[in-house]
């Protein structure tokens, strides 16, 4: 088994891409500060009157909304509960997708489910 390492990493290809974590949970707050701390342009994108908008906040991260946080992001990582991930992605991500857009997920039930379908022509990534 090979152990990698922070000096194992390069980082040059995110230095340059602002990166939005979207939600604040155990996932998201774990992405978005090692991220920041890494020395990556990050915002959080939260729903207004979330809870963790203020725990995001107070951590020195930059907090938008949802929509705005996907439509300024290079990168984009969805981090919320499956349930209200196809929801989040339809109102406030997908209207944000462009060439040159990067989109991930934590996890894969929704896509494997088909409850959010990415272009399928690529043409955001």
């Amino acid at each position: 088994m090979k152990v990698f390492y922070d000096r194992d990493a390069d980082l040059s290809a995110l230095r340059p891409k602002r990166i939005a974590i979207i939600g604040f949970g155990s996932q998201g707050h774990a992405h978005a500060l090692n991220l920041r701390d890494s020395g990556m342009d990050v915002r959080v994108g939260l729903r207004k009157g979330s809870p963790t908008w203020e725990k995001a906040a107070k951590q020195g991260l930059r907090v938008l909304d949802t929509a705005a946080a996907a439509a300024e992001a290079d990168i984009i990582m969805m981090l919320v509960p499956d349930e209200m991930a196809s929801d989040i992605y339809k109102a406030e991500i997908a209207p944000h997708l462009s060439k040159g857009k990067y989109l991930a997920f934590g996890h894969g039930f929704n896509i494997h489910f088909k409850f959010i379908e990415p272009p399928a022509d690529g043409t955001f990534s």
